[in-house]
């Protein structure tokens, strides 16, 4: 077992890692209890309710076009971008996805500090303690990652994340989650994302994903400098 630094974490929200930049940053998985206690009762009583996961973010001000307040500044009052909590920089290690209403940002500082942004986001669902299959990436040719042993198949519904933060070339950029008993893979059915633009998606497919997998990347006409990042959720 090993503990883990900032410097290990990652932030990634729709189109842009946001990593370099963020200085405060959590997700948290949360059920609120219901308080039924009543006036008779000797003690406390309650009961989870349901989920209502919750975000925290901020970073540092930068006046330029890629500037945070830039980047998420034109996503306010938008749903459905796709957020990833990245910790730790192995692949297999952990990754919370989740996709996101983007509700608000706050520039602000005290006098003698740097100005800094806070962000405000609203989970659309709940987010998904996931593997990933390494930080961001950056790509020219087709390829594969790593593989994740998680020691046994399982059947039912599966989720695969992946975001893409600069695209090259002219042609499609596609990811195939791929899987295999053993050593010989194939590419899972209804787990594939394909890009002409950056962004983020989350794909819901279902079916038996066997106990190994990885991520396969092919461009569909030319190729460039492609920079994306990867994570699965297995069922159960």
């Amino acid at each position: 077992m090993a503990v883990l630094w900032s410097n290990q974490l990652r932030w990634y929200v729709g189109a842009y890692d946001l990593s370099t930049a963020t200085t405060r940053s959590s997700v948290m998985l949360h059920s609120p209890a219901l308080d039924k206690t009543v006036y008779v009762d000797a003690s406390e009583s309650s009961s989870p309710d349901v989920r209502r996961d919750e975000v925290e973010w901020a970073g540092l001000f930068e006046d330029g076009t890629r500037g945070l307040d830039a980047l998420i500044g034109t996503l306010i009052g938008t749903r459905g971008d796709m957020l990833s909590y990245v910790v730790g920089t192995a692949t297999g290690a952990r990754a919370y996805c989740g996709t996101v209403g983007i509700m608000a940002i706050k520039p602000g500082a005290r006098l003698g500090e740097l100005v800094r942004v806070e962000g405000t986001f609203k989970p659309d669902g709940l987010f998904d303690p996931t593997r990933h299959f390494g930080p961001s990436q950056v790509v020219t040719t087709a390829g594969t990652s790593g593989t994740i042993g998680d020691g046994a198949a399982s059947t039912g519904t599966h989720r695969l994340f992946v975001h893409v933060f600069r695209l090259g070339g002219a042609g499609t950029f596609i990811v195939n989650l791929q899987d295999a008993a053993t050593a010989v893979y194939a590419d899972v059915a209804g787990a594939t994302a394909s890009f002409t633009a950056i962004g983020s998606t989350a794909i819901q497919f279902t079916g038996t994903l066997r106990a190994n997998t990885k991520l396969n990347w092919t461009f569909n006409a030319g190729s460039g400098s492609t920079d994306f990042f990867g994570a699965y959720r297995r069922s159960g």
